[in-house]
């Protein structure tokens, strides 16, 4: 009995012993699961002060029993929670307190972020994952040295290539694909999301240069680079047959019909159309060229519409652009509306750019005046200069030449009903005024009456484009007359045409890169007197007129001189009423007979203006001339002042 005592209490310390060393043998691997449990979940409380954003990082626990006392090491997995977060903050939380790497944020880059995890991502891809998120809001990130810079998209492929896919130069791979059917700004979304190199790691760059329609790619290697190329090339055939669009290009500074004619002249190799604004507009005339020839045949129709327009087709045997490429020039807006493959039009946009440029123009002055002659003057102005050449300063320009020789060479020196009247056979004088003598001569003789200014305009014209000046009045001068002799008193029918009298300037500039400007010049001065003509009193017409092209530099003054005219006057002079006494009357009077002999002159002066600032800074000086001539602040005299000054004076 008793030993079976002992055995009851011996087997009940063996089992108490056993339990005790379970316990202690569980006892660390719970406490070190339940610690490790804690220390991984974190909250950053920093960001919830104006937005809800939450990251829990938690390890993967994998156990099994053979490895209890000797759990497996965690990987380490991110959960994301961003509501409407502001991106400094997520850049914070992403680079900072997550990866703990060093980074610099642009300060263009803005915006705010939404997104939200639904299952723990792993910590090696949170870098991928915000990549992504990046690129939806515009940003984009690069490394170098350790150090990230969050710059906008557009400035990632600015910056160094070789920083994000890797330290060798020596393994980049470099190349240039240039697209021949599709158009780049279109299709590069459509690029960069199905070659998928927002998930490469970097390690492939793509930049675009839209001005040649091409792409350079950047790859770690020529494996990589070949990849690339392959579907490029790919992409590229897909548009090989891609339909013609319509594009609007608006135009600054050109008309819209002209460059649609240099478009057509350009591109099919024929002359430039005619265009004519009227209230129809022209159909496209379609320009069918045959493989390997030259020849053209062209049809045109005619339809009425509402709007003012012309069409030209810019298509041919040059091969430049497509068959189907057409371009209509519209008047009322001042586009052109182009009919062409993006490729075309990137080549015809080009094209118009060069020629859509600000028109240079021409400030043309003159002076144009009327010497009488005599004392010095009594052999015109050209001998006066050139006898006293030294004193004056006058530079001869082309001395003593005929003007039906080397000045007019496109049109008639003299002409008229007067040119007989002229004398020295169109004898002239043509030389520049570096130092305004002869300008200040010409006032001087006006100042005592030895000659009259008979006008001093100041004209704008644009380059190549012709100005007209006309001071004078329109005479009705009859062409034709008709008698009816049906009647008893019978009907006469005049036919009457009016006639430009006056002072009339016609002048074309064209300038060239260096500021020369060659002048097209027609100068008329003319006036009109009553003579007898088979017992009617008929109009006659006393015309000078010259025709000239010359050549003068920016500012420089040419003085073109020599037509002499010759008049006749008869003065009668004598007593009183006896004078008029019938047979009689010449006893008790004098008659006297006078030729007065003037000489036309004509001062030109182009200035070339280029931009605003040019035009500003003539008219200061031309308000600063004013105010000397006539005494007054020229430039005080405004509509408005002159409006209160009506007012109070009435």
């Amino acid at each position: 009995m008793k030993n079976k005592t002992y055995f009851v209490i011996f087997l009940g310390l063996i089992f108490t012993f056993l339990i005790v060393t379970q316990i202690n043998a569980q006892t660390p691997a719970d406490n070190k699961t339940s610690s490790a449990e804690t220390g991984t979940k974190m909250h950053d409380s920093a960001l919830s002060d104006t937005s809800q954003q939450k990251i829990q990082i938690s390890p993967e626990q994998s156990k099994t029993p053979e490895t209890v006392s000797q759990p497996q090491k965690a990987v380490p997995t991110v959960s994301f929670f961003f509501d409407d977060a502001d991106i400094f903050e997520v850049v914070q939380t992403i680079f900072a307190d997550v990866l703990k790497v060093n980074y610099i944020i642009d300060p263009q880059v803005k915006g705010r972020v939404n997104f939200r995890t639904v299952t723990p991502i792993p910590k090696d891809e949170v870098l991928n994952v915000m990549e992504i998120i990046f690129r939806l809001n515009g940003i984009g990130f690069v490394e170098e040295a350790g150090l990230y810079r969050i710059v906008p998209l557009p400035d990632v492929s600015k910056e160094l290539v070789y920083a994000q896919i890797g330290k060798a130069p020596e393994k980049v791979a470099i190349d240039m694909f240039t697209f021949k059917n599709l158009e780049l700004k279109e299709a590069m979304p459509d690029i960069e999301n199905a070659l998928g190199l927002h998930l490469k790691g970097g390690t492939v760059r793509i930049v675009p240069v839209f001005r040649m329609n091409a792409l350079i790619v950047v790859a770690s290697g020529e494996e990589q680079l070949s990849y690339i190329k392959k579907w490029i090339e790919v992409f590229d055939k897909m548009f090989a047959v891609a339909k013609p669009k319509i594009f609007v290009y608006p135009l600054q500074n050109s008309k819209a019909t002209h460059i649609a004619s240099l478009l057509q002249s350009i591109f099919t190799g024929s002359a430039p159309a005619s265009t004519t604004a009227t209230t129809q507009a022209t159909t496209p005339v379609k320009i069918e060229s045959k493989a390997g020839t030259g020849t053209t045949t062209a049809v045109s129709q005619t339809t009425t519409a509402p709007r003012t327009g012309a069409a030209a087709t810019v298509t041919g045997g040059g091969g430049f652009v497509s068959p189907e490429t057409r371009a209509f020039a519209d008047e009322i807006t001042n586009s052109l509306i182009i009919l062409a493959t993006p490729t075309d039009y990137s080549f015809i946009e080009e094209t118009i750019k060069k020629l859509d440029v600000l028109p240079r123009q021409v400030m043309i002055e003159a002076l144009i005046a009327e010497i009488t002659l005599s004392d010095e003057f009594s052999f015109g102005l050209a001998w006066s200069l050139k006898t006293n050449l030294k004193i004056s300063g006058v530079k001869p320009f082309i001395n003593d030449v005929n003007l039906d020789g080397q000045i007019s060479q496109r049109g008639d020196a003299l002409s008229g009903d007067s040119a007989s009247k002229l004398t020295g056979g169109g004898f002239t004088f043509l030389a520049t005024d570096p130092t305004g003598i002869v300008r200040a001569r010409i006032e001087s003789l006006t100042s005592d009456s030895r000659a009259k200014v008979l006008a001093s305009p100041r004209i704008l014209v644009l380059d190549n484009r012709e100005a007209k000046i006309q001071i004078g009045d329109q005479v009705p001068v009859s062409t034709s007359e008709t008698t009816y002799t049906g009647s008893d008193t019978g009907n006469i029918t005049r036919t009457i045409q009016y006639k430009d009298t006056g002072v009339i300037l016609k002048v074309k500039p064209q300038v060239n890169e260096g500021g020369l400007v060659t002048l097209e010049l027609s100068q008329e001065v003319s006036n009109f007197y009553k003579i007898d003509l088979s017992g009617n009193e008929e109009i006659a017409i006393s015309k000078r007129e010259t025709n000239t092209n010359l050549v003068s530099q920016d500012g420089q003054t040419i003085v073109i001189g020599g037509l002499i005219s010759e008049e006749k006057t008869d003065t009668k002079s004598g007593i009183p009423y006896l004078s008029k006494i019938p047979i009689i009357g010449p006893l008790f009077g004098t008659t006297k007979n006078q030729n007065k002999r003037k000489e036309l002159v004509i001062l030109l002066t182009p200035h070339v203006i280029r931009n605003q600032q040019e035009a500003g800074t003539l008219t200061s000086e031309y308000l600063k001339r004013l105010d000397k001539d006539v005494g007054k602040d020229v430039s005080r005299i405004t509509p408005e002042n002159i409006e209160k000054k009506l007012i109070k004076e009435n």
